[in-house]
């Protein structure tokens, strides 16, 4: 369970270990891009957990990266054809940054499969989800201060022009540090230096 707790709040993909920025920041220009490219990367990441689990103990250590690149790819291709049959405006929205989950430090830098299989897919499980809440977060807060709805439902009416800014790429930067910064807050953590 530690696993879990680890990548989902003290080792967030995100807001910790800063994996997986570009996606956070170009993505989630709506609170739904968020959620859907989360949660394509959480159930790529743990389905590659379990595989990368079974077979990279009996793969050469020089050809590990490359079956982890192998095994990412194919299950990318099956998520992307399905998402297309299923919502293709969706695919359109999320552009060039769903084909690229296969590329993600985040789903490589995996472990290689020394721990348990309860271990591994906890810990996978924890990493997709706290990416996706990161996204999820991002998403709300850019479509919200873009365009003053959430999940394409109007809250405020009319656009808020001052804030218009946090709909673009620089916004999504300028939020996601913010977010950044108020979890090392609330942990107390961050403006240490280490060795």
């Amino acid at each position: 369970m530690k696993a879990f707790w680890e990548g989902l709040w003290t080792k967030n993909p995100v807001l910790v270990l800063a994996l997986g920025l570009v996606p956070a920041v170009a993505a989630t220009t709506t609170a739904a891009n968020g959620l859907a490219l989360g949660l394509i990367t959480a159930v790529i990441l743990v389905i590659a957990a379990f595989i990368n689990w079974l077979l990279v103990p009996h793969v050469p250590d020089n050809a590990r990266t490359a079956v982890k690149l192998l095994v990412l790819i194919v299950l990318v291709v099956a998520a992307y054809s399905v998402l297309l049959g299923q919502n293709p405006a969706m695919v359109s929205s999320l552009g060039i940054f769903l084909p690229l989950i296969a590329f993600s430090d985040l789903l490589l830098h995996q472990g290689e499969g020394t721990d348990g299989l309860t271990q591994v897919v906890l810990g996978a499980c924890g990493r997709g989800l706290g990416f996706t809440a990161v996204l999820l977060v991002l998403g709300i807060i850019r479509e919200f201060l873009g365009s003053g709805s959430i999940f394409g439902q109007q809250i405020v009416e009319g656009a808020l022009p001052p804030l218009a800014l946090a709909a673009s790429v620089p916004g999504g930067m300028v939020v996601l540090g913010l977010l950044m910064a108020f979890v090392n807050l609330v942990s107390k953590r961050g403006g240490e230096l280490h060795d």
